[in-house]
């Protein structure tokens, strides 16, 4: 088991590091939403949950592979625009012996269309038969018909739950710990969330219910490594309260970095033997929570704490240290080091040291020199 406990690696002192490498992901994302944007009208592409509309998911056996499945697909485009009002949308999979059920080679045609291509039976076997007549003998493999009203009620409840969500940890933590805790973990949540719909934008992945899922879990597993960071500094702010706020933050990251990777690394074993063996239905939900995994470890450790230091530390100078270093003594330390006392001021002689854990003050420009005195010359006698 990994131990950094005792490692020296300056996490929070490589801020402007973290912060850099978060900018750049965010924007490369953020070509991905543009671009959506552009096409879509939307930041992702909706999928039938959201917008409405029907599915069908179709498995021709026995493929013949001297045929395009580009142009195969492009006809049964033609058929199905044939039967409804608006343009439809037409993907078609291979599957080679080794992929498919039946042990021969397949496509699956996808097919996405508005709500009218299912709502009248008699039109739908119409279409089925002139989709037979046209490609052969198929098997139906999903058959999907979702309302333009209940796409709508999905989208509001959806956000509902996310936001309900972070407004539910935001109290949490600040009754726990407190509220400027509460703030940066809310805001390294919405990193994760905006990191996540870059990939997906990116990618060119559909959203549907399954996002949804994804997403919240990618929420509660943020979050929970972030509780598990900010309770080991709420500890040792109890009994290290000699150090800097900087330098115990960076102790209590080290602390648990150990637990933080050792938790994310088994938990991607798992993802990725899904990725691997749990088929295509599978494969964007489990990219959804990898990428999801990998970013909530990292903004635990890069950005919820580093961001709570740089609010809580602006600018260089001296730290009182209101904590007895013995013989009932308060000491005055160099932030920079820590280790180098000094001065030293009776404790009876500050009274609200006991309230106060640390206060920073300026240092002095310059320090006066130190007036010569002038020595009197003795005369000698001869």
């Amino acid at each position: 088991m990994m131990d950094f406990s005792r490692s020296k690696f300056d996490i929070i002192g490589k801020a402007k590091l973290w912060y850099t490498f978060s900018i750049i992901v965010i924007v490369l994302g953020m070509v991905g939403i543009v671009k959506n944007m552009a096409t879509e009208g939307f930041p992702l592409i909706r999928g039938i949950d959201f917008t409405g509309g029907s599915i069908l998911q179709l498995e021709f056996d026995n493929w013949d592979t001297s045929k395009d499945t580009a142009i195969f697909g492009h006809d049964i485009q033609l058929l199905v625009d044939s039967h409804t009002e608006k343009s439809t949308q037409v993907q078609t999979t291979l599957l080679t012996a080794e992929e498919s059920d039946t042990g021969n080679p397949a496509v699956i045609v996808h097919i996405r269309a508005d709500s009218t291509l299912l709502e009248n039976p008699e039109e739908a076997s119409g279409l089925y038969d002139e989709i037979r007549s046209y490609g052969g003998d198929y098997t139906i493999l999903e058959e999907t018909e979702v309302g333009a009203v209940i796409g709508k009620e999905l989208t509001t409840k959806a956000l509902i739950g996310v936001l309900v969500g972070l407004l539910g940890i935001l109290v949490y933590i600040t009754i726990r710990l407190s509220f400027d805790f509460a703030v940066f973990a809310v805001v390294a949540l919405f990193h994760d969330v905006i990191i996540l719909i870059g990939v997906y934008a990116l990618l060119g992945f559909e959203i549907n219910s399954p996002f949804v899922a994804v997403l919240l879990t990618v929420l509660g597993y943020s979050i929970n490594d972030t509780i598990v960071i900010y309770d080991r500094i709420r500890e040792n702010m109890k009994v290290k309260r000699h150090l800097p706020f900087d330098r115990l933050v960076n102790q209590s990251l080290l602390e648990t970095m150990a637990r933080s990777i050792n938790t994310s690394f088994t938990t991607l074993l798992v993802i990725l033997a899904l990725l691997i063996f749990g088929g295509i239905s599978l494969r964007t939900f489990m990219v959804g929570l990898g990428v999801g995994v990998l970013t909530g470890t990292y903004s635990s450790i890069f950005v919820a704490s580093i961001l709570l230091v740089s609010w809580r530390i602006r600018g260089k100078g001296l730290t009182v240290i209101a904590d007895k270093i013995g013989g009932g003594a308060t000491g005055i330390i160099l932030e920079d080091d820590e280790e180098e006392l000094i001065g030293f001021a009776d404790k009876d002689e500050i009274e609200e040291s006991e309230a106060v854990e640390q206060i920073t003050v300026t240092q002095p420009q310059t320090k006066p020199k130190p007036k010569k005195s002038k020595q009197k010359r003795r005369r000698r006698r001869y």
